[in-house]
């Protein structure tokens, strides 16, 4: 499983991330030659910082997503039988301002 390309640009825009354990997490376009659309090169370094940013935009290479929690790319991770219920925990948590 993995969300990468498009899938990440556009949880990157998102306030809350939730991956599931195991996942793979990438700009894999970048090995065919394209450069991540969608502000995926603008918000990848403010997430998880320059370095880091740097070499999974150039080398295409995923990352599983316990690095990417690491990273604070993601904000939670989970088991995938729990991915429901911890992205509508999480939206009621900002639904009540908390």
């Amino acid at each position: 499983m993995a969300l990468s390309g498009g899938g990440l640009e556009t949880a990157m825009a998102c306030h809350y991330r939730v991956a599931v354990q195991g996942v793979d997490l990438g700009q894999p376009e970048v090995q065919i030659g394209l450069i991540p659309g969608a502000g995926g090169t603008q918000r990848l370094p403010r997430l998880i910082g320059l370095p880091n940013a740097i070499e999974m935009i150039t080398t295409g290479k995923p990352i599983k997503a316990e690095k990417a929690y690491q990273r604070a790319l993601v904000d939670e991770v989970v088991p995938q039988e729990s991915l429901l219920d911890s992205a509508l925990r999480a939206a009621r948590r900002f639904i009540k301002g908390s």
